[in-house]
Order: structure tokens, then C-alpha cells, then sequence
């Protein structure tokens, strides 16, 4: 019953903490492993549109991971523009017909589906530990015995 329980115990404690999936509540894209918040009531005067950058390479509306650059509003094909004496790094434009532009702000870097948060990390050395703290005691128990 022990051996059973150890082992349901340190299955359970491994499984990552934390999401590795994309913020849906809002409209992006990613460019370049950074997801940008689409700001459709700022738009961006064509005479400040300095040069293409990038294009939006899948559209899914379904949440999950996904590699390149994707939107989860804007087509694949919709294309992404710096901005003039902005860098790119913190604001990009991204046209949405002929003539418009809309904001799109930098929020950091996008999971990718990968787990790059140092607390991940943490929290599954942290459960080994913990687990490996328990099995130490139980089996140190069961020797005094």
C-alpha cells in the first residue's frame, strides 16, 4: 500500500504547475517569439509605417501552442510593419486592409509551447525534492523498525 501511494504521490507532483498555452483573452500575434496585443482602436497613420517585417504564417482561433508567427485573429498572409522611430521591440504595426494600420504592443516573450519559466523549473526540482525527502523518511522508518 505504501509502495502504491509513493508512487501516485511522486506521478502527482511532478506534473508541471503552471500554463504553457497562450493568453486567449485578447486578439495578437507573435513575431519573432514575442506576442504582440492587437490595439484595434489605435490606429497607425500610413505615413508612419516604415518597412515590412513579417507576416502572420498560421491563424488558429483555437487556443494552444504554435510555432512561427501566428495570430489568433488575422489571417495567414497579413503582414507586420515597424513603426518609425519606434523599435520594433516594443510596438509593430500590422495592416489590416489597403490603407490601416492597427497597433500591436509588445507583452513579452510567448511560451512557444515550451516550458521557459525559471519558476516551472523550480516547482518540478522543488517536487522531486520533496518526493525523494518522502521516500528517504519512509524507507529510514521502516529500517528503525
Amino acid at each position: 500500500m505504501k509502495k502504491i501511494f509513493i508512487i501516485i504521490l511522486t506521478l502527482i507532483t511532478l506534473i508541471p504547475i503552471g500554463s504553457v498555452y497562450a493568453d486567449w483573452a485578447y486578439s495578437f500575434v507573435v513575431y519573432s517569439g514575442d506576442i504582440y496585443e492587437i490595439s484595434p482602436d489605435e490606429l497607425v497613420p500610413s505615413d508612419k509605417i516604415d518597412k515590412k517585417i513579417g507576416q502572420v504564417t498560421r491563424y488558429s482561433d483555437h487556443e494552444g501552442t504554435y510555432n512561427g508567427n501566428f495570430s489568433n485573429t488575422y489571417p495567414k498572409g497579413t503582414p507586420y510593419y515597424s513603426i518609425k522611430n519606434i523599435d520594433p521591440k516594443e510596438i509593430i504595426a500590422i495592416k489590416t486592409n489597403e490603407a490601416e494600420f492597427v497597433k500591436a504592443i509588445n507583452k513579452g516573450r510567448y511560451a512557444n509551447g515550451q516550458l521557459e519559466s525559471k519558476t516551472t523549473w523550480i516547482s518540478i526540482l522543488g517536487s522531486l525534492v520533496i518526493v525523494l525527502l518522502i521516500i528517504w523518511i519512509m524507507k529510514r522508518k521502516k529500517s528503525v523498525l
